[in-house]
């Protein structure tokens, strides 16, 4: 089968982890052909991409076989405004005048976001007759109305009318929606005024195979960080790992530590806390752990190194500023690992964490409750080995990756094989 997926923004290098990744090696592995249509403009590193900017191709094949197609846009420096906007906008525009060269596929599966090239995609999927799988992983545009201040709400919601009906047509002409958690098919769902149909399915994110230290080796690690794993050996280790951003931040859990310091009665002598990523204020959650000596800043890393980490970590910490529905990335990296969540994230992932008794919910952007929430595991190990084994039989029960993608890739052959039915 000839499979389009698209993802704008989809980082190429270190990316195996990631959802459309992770499809398209499940689909090639099946013996199909598979394209990959992004943004010839680097979301990540706000440039044009090497791989399209150094001869201004068209595609770019990658070394498992994955044929990559870039949109052109206008590229952008700030992730929320108008000339982000105007990228996706001529990127969606650029999609069709290639689509139009290029032999129908069988079906194609479409990321939103973001909202335009979905709907392109779905719009193309019409006038070529090939069904498109709209695959829901956040609420655009309908999220900036989300963070928007209570008083300019009405405003950005009519400044996003028309986006937002794009939006509603691309989820209405899909073939079917394809989430990762149930939160996000009942808005799918809500957006596109339909009831569930039997092809609308849940696949689980699942960035991560199990993770064990048997798995994950030590060496993984640079040298420096293999000597300070080894140092905090016999002690509650607990990490964050991502990107810090304005919602998702580990200034939250500095907060947090730096209270537990004040507490005379405590004694962090029995802890380690790792703050793996990098981001937005880098640079100051650096200077604060400097003044904590049970707390480490390991930087970026990469997956193998992020694995090795958390094989070795006692408690995943999943600090968010503002409330999210979203099933946070990191918690399948931390359930793969075997790790309970202190979690400030709501929908699924808060009822999975309190149904199956696998970690504690805190109110976001409260440093009071991460900070008492560690201090009661840090005290209480038996706790902690218990939350562990129940998360990992969440994880391989529910998670297991390969089982994921694979169910994932007989839904998207079963449709294939069909062939599109929508007027």
């Amino acid at each position: 089968m000839n499979i389009w997926l698209s993802t704008i923004g989809q980082r190429l290098d270190h990316a195996e982890n990631t959802r459309t990744m992770l499809l398209a090696a499940t689909l090639l592995e099946r013996g199909h052909s598979v394209t990959l249509w992004t943004s010839a403009y680097d979301h990540i590193r706000k440039q044009w991409r090497e791989e399209w900017f150094n001869g201004n191709v068209k595609f770019w094949e990658m070394p498992n076989g994955l044929c990559v197609r870039f949109m052109k846009g206008c590229g952008y420096r700030k992730n929320i405004g108008p000339r982000r906007l105007a990228d996706h906008i001529l990127a969606a525009r650029d999609f069709r005048l290639q689509a139009a060269t290029l032999p129908s596929p069988d079906i194609a599966i479409a990321s939103l976001p973001d909202h335009i090239t979905a709907a392109a995609m779905v719009d193309y999927g019409k006038v070529a007759g090939y069904p498109v799988i709209v695959d829901v992983r956040d609420k655009w545009p309908d999220i900036f109305v989300d963070y928007a201040p209570a008083a300019l709400k009405p405003f950005v919601r009519a400044g996003l009318a028309r986006e937002s009906a794009r939006a509603r047509n691309a989820l209405i002409n899909a073939e079917a929606l394809v989430t990762m958690m149930q939160s996000m098919l009942d808005w799918g769902l809500a957006k596109a005024k339909r009831a569930a149909i039997a092809d609308d399915r849940i696949f689980y994110l699942a960035t991560m195979e199990a993770n064990t230290a048997q798995l994950s080796p030590i060496s993984d690690l640079a040298p420096e960080h293999q000597r300070l794993l080894n140092e905090v050996n016999g002690k509650t280790v607990f990490s964050f790992v991502g990107t810090f951003n304005k919602t998702q931040h580990p200034s939250l859990i500095l907060d947090a530590l730096e209270q537990l310091v004040d507490q005379k009665a405590f004694d962090p002598s029995g802890i380690a806390v790792m703050i793996g990523g990098d981001g937005v204020g880098a640079d100051a959650v650096r200077g604060r752990i400097d003044h904590l000596p049970f707390a480490h800043y390991l930087g970026w890393m990469r997956p193998r190194e992020m694995r090795a980490l958390l094989a070795r970590t006692d408690v995943g910490l999943l600090p968010m500023n503002f409330a999210s529905e979203a099933f946070n990335n990191k918690a399948f990296a931390y359930l793969a690992s075997g790790l309970p969540i202190l979690n400030c994230a709501d929908g699924d992932l808060a009822r999975l964490i309190a149904t199956a008794d696998i970690g504690m919910n805190l109110p976001a952007g409260d440093s009071h409750a991460m900070a008492e929430a560690i201090k009661a595991l840090a005290t209480n190990p038996t706790r902690v080995k218990q939350l562990k084994a129940r998360a990992r039989k969440v994880f391989d029960s529910e998670f297991d990756q390969r089982k994921i993608y694979n169910e994932y890739a007989d839904h998207i052959e079963t449709i294939a094989r069909r062939g599109r039915t929508k007027n």
